[in-house]
């Protein structure tokens, strides 16, 4: 299984949204919008490919295993937060230019948070509970 590449791309998306927390300030955001746009677009390709593999094929594929553990774990963790996608694309939509984050800084800084917040929870949830399955 292909965990090791999923694990590394954790890496990555931990950095990239460390770098996009950083900004905590609507004159920060203004100013650093084109940086925040270019981390944002890195951590978008990043992530679109990451997320494509989990839900359309990691947890499909374990959701099927003959343990019952992987199993019942991948099958919660799709339902859990087989819905990020969507709402981590809305996300990006809005704020995918620097103009964009530049026009409406506040809301950047309120949904930053929170978008974000659910992608690292979900990644933490995945190196603490499933990916351990997997490699036993």
């Amino acid at each position: 299984m292909y965990i090791d590449q999923l694990k590394k791309q954790h890496t990555e998306i931990a950095r990239l949204t460390k770098e996009l927390q950083q900004y905590t300030d609507a004159a920060a955001v203004t100013s650093k919008a084109a940086a925040i746009a270019s981390t944002l677009s890195k951590l978008s390709g990043v992530l679109s490919v990451h997320l494509a593999a989990e839900d359309k094929y990691l947890y499909p594929q374990l959701s099927k295993s003959e343990h019952p553990e992987v199993s019942r774990t991948a099958q919660a963790f799709f339902t859990d937060m087989g819905t990020l996608a969507p709402v981590y694309q809305d996300y990006k939509q809005r704020f995918l230019t620097a103009s964009r984050i530049a026009a409406a800084p506040d809301a950047f800084l309120k949904d930053t948070p929170a978008v974000l917040g659910a992608l690292s929870a979900r990644l933490q949830k995945e190196d603490r509970e499933l990916y351990p399955l997997v490699a036993e």
